[in-house]
């Protein structure tokens, strides 16, 4: 498995580019054929969901057999088969027993045997994303953040052996287990990549770049926590259903969940776009059901840091550098005085 940090930040220059091609290169015309096969459904009709920001196809899909409909979501094939599709899996079924609303994947397969590409086949959650459909107070949006926090708290009594990124090969066994041994292994990796792209790139200087990796060896052991849990590490609006209220109806996209400090969920939430700040309020929910560990400030800082470097690096490969994304980096900055 390629040595990655967070996926979306981490891919290749060849893989970014085939992925603004996807859905020209992905047959629609296909998804009747893989409905039948893989769940045993009818297609009707399907669409293009209209504010999902993915790296992946997805379609909506209209079946006879039932009211709500499914959700394909596929790659094109890129490079070696997405593993991870199988992971994600073994995550949510994991997370729906702790009473947390999480997307149901029906089906997998990424052997490409049958079709040249890897895709899961799940229910359609109920509800709307919060990003693009969000219209209510700010009550309603503390408390959406609360329970958000609440759910972290839940998934994060998860015990898994390892830290950082899911071992796809154990996965297949229907094992979860992380590829490092330590939660401050996995935090480092690309750490020094992303430092050097934005020093060669002038958003800091190289003295700046230094003191941010000697930040990181200062704080090792905040970071190295005993036991790995899961981490969802994607708590973008984009990424949660509600039912245009108050209430979640569901958390999806687990395709960089690792396993790690679950502080880290709470850190990375508000880098995210929000309608209104989210931290105190997650913090919040999470206190309400599991104590807050020692060190929890440094922790929030360091993880936040991490956060927003690769964030910084994304932005800057996808050409979606703006000032708010340049404010967020500089307040990661700001607690350390550089």
């Amino acid at each position: 498995m390629t040595d990655i940090f967070y996926p979306v930040a981490h891919r290749s220059d060849e893989e970014i580019r085939a992925l603004a091609l996807r859905y020209e290169t992905f047959d629609e015309n296909l998804i009747p054929a893989m409905v039948r096969d893989s769940v045993g459904m009818t297609a009707v009709s399907w669409r293009k969901p209209e504010s999902w920001s993915t790296s992946h196809v997805i379609y909506i899909v209209t079946v006879r057999e039932r009211e709500r409909p499914i959700v394909i979501r596929a790659n094109i094939g890129w490079g070696k088969p997405e593993t991870y599709m199988a992971v994600e899996k073994l995550i949510t079924d994991r997370v729906a027993t702790l009473n947390v609303p999480v997307n149901r994947i029906l089906y997998v397969d990424t052997s490409r045997t049958v079709y040249p590409f890897d895709y899961q086949i799940q229910d359609m959650l109920e509800g709307v994303d919060i990003e693009a459909n969000f219209h209510g107070t700010r009550q309603d949006y503390d408390q959406l953040s609360f329970d958000i926090g609440r759910y972290v708290a839940m998934w994060g009594e998860l015990s898994l052996e390892g830290f950082g990124r899911f071992d796809p090969s154990l996965a297949a066994a229907g094992k979860l287990e992380g590829t490092k041994t330590s939660m401050y292994e996995y935090i480092t990796v690309r750490l020094d990549d992303d430092i050097k792209h934005l020093v060669d790139h002038g958003v800091m200087s190289f003295a700046k770049g230094e003191a941010v990796r000697q930040l990181f060896e200062v704080h090792k052991p905040v970071c190295n926590v005993k036991q790995g849990t899961l981490v969802q590490y994607d708590l973008a609006d984009h990424n949660i259903m509600f039912d245009g209220a108050h209430t979640v109806t569901g958390i999806f996209d687990w395709e960089a969940a690792v396993v790690g400090d679950p502080v880290l969920d709470l850190a990375s939430a508000p880098t995210w776009k929000t309608h209104h700040p989210r931290e105190a309020k997650m913090i919040e929910g999470y206190a309400s059901v599991r104590s807050l560990p020692h060190f929890f400030k440094e922790k929030m800082n360091i993880y936040t840091l991490r956060t927003m470097l690769w964030k910084m690096v994304y932005a800057m490969r996808a050409g979606i550098l703006n000032e708010e994304r340049k404010r967020k980096f500089d307040s990661s900055l700001a607690p350390y005085k550089l």
